[in-house]
């Protein structure tokens, strides 16, 4: 977008309406229906060093609760269980082993979706605002994006975990409200971050000078859509990748993705 052609009383009334309720509100959107995964060593004391995470999304397409993430999570997962069997896998605060309970996957897209059929969503959050529901689309698949749609997307950064006591861990959140679409193509789409001209509605740990991203992976991302004067939210994507050298974030087209969970192939 060209910022210098844009009406400066208009993005200022846009950087007060994103500092207000209003900001914050859709700050808070994509969390509702994400939470962390993390997996660690049993058998030994494990720190933010040793514990690796991802975010997954929290959906019901229409054919039961589910939990969508990456293939690259599940697959550094397996090559943890095959050094050391010890190895628990948490959604939130669940504890499975995710390949016991997957519908399908894709290396080739990068998704993979997990049943959670048979799970409370409150042993998941434990009562906690973020991940505490599973988005229900009226209609799938969803509409396609376009270059200059705003998207909402959420997830839980690496960088930000923290050591609570020896036991447990906690992992902080990192969000956007509304993210401009740069490029697309049949797969996927991509957000350039101009952070010059981001504007905090909830910031404690300063997201501006957050440049490595791992952990989104899984994190879902929906668009903001508007009919007739009424926004709602769409999902459309799940967050694959960031590159740190440009500051891009690459997101999977969720179309890829069946009510009931099965992945069309590539």
């Amino acid at each position: 977008m060209d910022y210098n052609n844009l009406d400066p009383k208009l993005v200022e009334k846009a950087k007060q309406e994103a500092a207000g309720p209003l900001g914050k509100e859709m700050t808070k959107f994509p969390l509702l229906f994400a939470t962390a995964v993390s997996f660690k060593d049993l058998t030994g004391v494990n720190s933010v060093h040793t514990v690796n995470n991802g975010t997954v999304t929290l959906v019901d397409l229409g054919s039961g609760q589910m939990a969508i993430t990456c293939s690259h999570v599940l697959d550094e997962y397996r090559k943890r269980l095959k050094d050391n069997n010890k190895f628990v896998f948490r959604i939130g605060n669940t504890v499975l082993n995710p390949l016991e309970y997957l519908i399908d996957e894709s290396p080739e897209l990068d998704l993979a979706t997990i049943d959670l059929s048979e799970i409370n969503i409150k042993e998941i959050s434990l009562g906690k605002e973020i991940g505490t529901s599973f988005f229900r689309p009226e209609a799938w698949p969803p509409d396609d994006v376009n270059e200059g749609d705003f998207i909402s997307f959420g997830g839980f950064p690496g960088k930000w975990k923290e050591q609570v006591s020896s036991g447990d861990l906690m992992f902080d959140s990192f969000s956007s409200g509304a993210t401009e679409i740069s490029s697309i193509n049949d797969e996927y789409f991509i957000c350039q971050f101009e952070r010059e001209y981001w504007v905090e509605s909830l910031d404690i740990k300063n997201g501006k000078e957050l440049h490595e991203l791992g952990g989104l992976s899984g994190g879902p991302v929906f668009l903001i859509r508007d009919n007739n004067g009424i926004t709602y939210y769409e999902f459309v994507g799940i967050i694959y990748q960031f590159s740190t050298d440009y500051d891009l974030l690459y997101i999977r087209k969720a179309k890829f993705i069946n009510k009931d969970g099965s992945i069309l192939q590539n």
